[in-house]
């Protein structure tokens, strides 16, 4: 994948109905350019695929997500998605990464299965349509905090990635806890979210929900009774799976919101 790719790759995206934008795909390449995968026939763009690495620290394990698993509809069922999960796996099994995962939706996770993927744990999608306001200012982006705190919920050193993400994103922080919400082509995107417990999660929520009106987006792994009292309802089924050497866990009682379901 290259950057004169991106406008094809997106209309992809937008036939899927994903919410990523244009600015998610430019993030994915920049931070990975020699992980990111097109398909083409007839220089026709019929599928893509992307890989996020996440690097070892003091000698630990290493952690990569694939993601934006996409093929046209027209080329369906002719081993173009098997293709470009194979190369993506090639290339991180040469990178010698330790623990590869992703988040599949209920069509994706029997092609993932055969290639020998396991479920680690199910989680929804939960969404929330916030009415119009005149009464408050969004929330004003600051600083992220100290990042520790994101490698104990994440399971890896993140940093990088986040401080990428936070360009684009509104960001709060608060007791070394922090959330980020950006734009979708369809709905506001809730997280990542980081925090020490789930009365700092909610005080960063409504924080970034301030002022905003429109869809929301929130992808969690665990909380889901905390959705609930937000008024958030589920939406979509989705499954984190992995494959590799060893099995990377988050701590999902600090975790509260992905960064995306294309790089965890």
């Amino acid at each position: 994948m290259t950057k004169d790719d991106l406008t094809s790759a997106d209309q992809l995206r937008n036939t899927a109905g994903w919410n990523q934008t244009l600015t998610d795909w430019n993030r994915l390449l920049r931070y990975q350019p020699d992980g990111c995968f097109v398909a083409t026939l007839d220089d026709r763009i019929v599928g893509t695929v992307t890989t996020t690495c996440y690097p070892a620290t003091d000698g630990g394990p290493t952690l990569a997500w694939i993601g934006m698993m996409l093929v046209d509809a027209d080329f369906r069922r002719q081993g173009i998605g098997t293709l470009l999960m194979t190369r993506a796996l090639e290339v991180l099994a040469t990178a010698e990464i330790d623990c590869i995962k992703l988040d599949a939706t209920p069509t994706g996770a029997p092609v993932y299965e055969h290639l020998g993927f396991k479920t680690e744990w199910a989680f929804h999608r939960w969404t929330k349509a916030l009415p119009p306001t005149d009464f408050n200012q969004p929330a004003s982006s600051q600083p992220l905090p100290s990042l520790e705190l994101d490698h104990a919920a994440f399971g890896m050193d993140r940093s990088r990635w986040l401080k990428m993400l936070a360009d684009d994103s509104t960001v709060v922080s608060r007791d070394n806890s922090f959330g980020m919400l950006r734009s979708g082509s369809t709905a506001s995107y809730l997280g990542p979210i980081t925090a020490t417990s789930d009365s700092v999660a909610i005080q960063i929520i409504n924080d970034l929900l301030s002022g905003v009106s429109g869809i929301v987006y929130w992808d969690i792994p665990a909380c889901e009774q905390l959705a609930r009292q937000l008024g958030f309802e589920p939406v979509r089924d989705l499954t984190r799976m992995w494959t590799g050497q060893r099995l990377i866990e988050p701590n999902l009682n600090l975790q509260f919101a992905l960064s995306d379901p294309g790089t965890g």
